[in-house]
């Protein structure tokens, strides 16, 4: 067992708007095995209220461990806080192998609306987040209250077609390397 295993241990009973013991409690698929690259991975981002993060938490956390979202998802606790941040509320992330593929993106947004999330949703990569990116402006991918399509801002627009002219590129380079 991980240590952000042990986290989710600790903390469960109480939850996360109480847990102070650590600053998340995490939740793996269960149906996937444990991800060790992520050079790709983003997550979709929730902020309910404290009033109704252990309930929200509580439905994401086994939605995750049944396989129905990505392959992790972590709830902030009381004591994760950024400075400027709204206290009353808390991220919940549900993690994605790969921000470029946008079918997996839109199948676990669509599993978030099914659960009954109906607010605002921020997509962002763990890049991004390693930079120090953050605000609306760091958002990669962006779904409005209620709805099940991802709107997809010109920065990551010009992000895609990078990726996937590199990829032609590379496959097209490939092709005459072999006689």
């Amino acid at each position: 067992m991980t240590n952000d295993s042990a986290q989710t241990e600790q903390c469960t009973p109480t939850g996360p708007a109480t847990c102070t013991a650590h600053p998340w409690l995490w939740a793996d698929n269960c149906l996937e095995p444990p991800v060790t690259e992520r050079l790709w991975s983003g997550k979709w981002l929730w902020f309910p209220p404290v009033s109704l993060l252990d309930a929200a938490w509580d439905t994401v956390r086994a939605a995750t461990q049944n396989g129905l979202l990505g392959y992790r998802s972590k709830a902030a606790t009381l004591i994760n806080t950024r400075p400027g941040s709204d206290d009353s509320r808390r991220p919940i992330c549900v993690y994605t192998h790969d921000w470029r593929d946008i079918e997996d993106v839109r199948r676990v947004l669509t599993a978030l609306r099914g659960l009954g999330i109906v607010d605002v949703l921020l997509y962002k990569t763990d890049a991004d987040t390693t930079r120090g990116q953050y605000g609306r402006a760091a958002s990669t991918y962006k779904a409005l209250p209620g709805r099940h399509d991802v709107s997809i801002p010109r920065r990551t627009e010009l992000l895609l077609e990078h990726h996937h002219t590199a990829g032609r590129n590379a496959c097209r380079a490939a092709g005459e390397g072999i006689s």
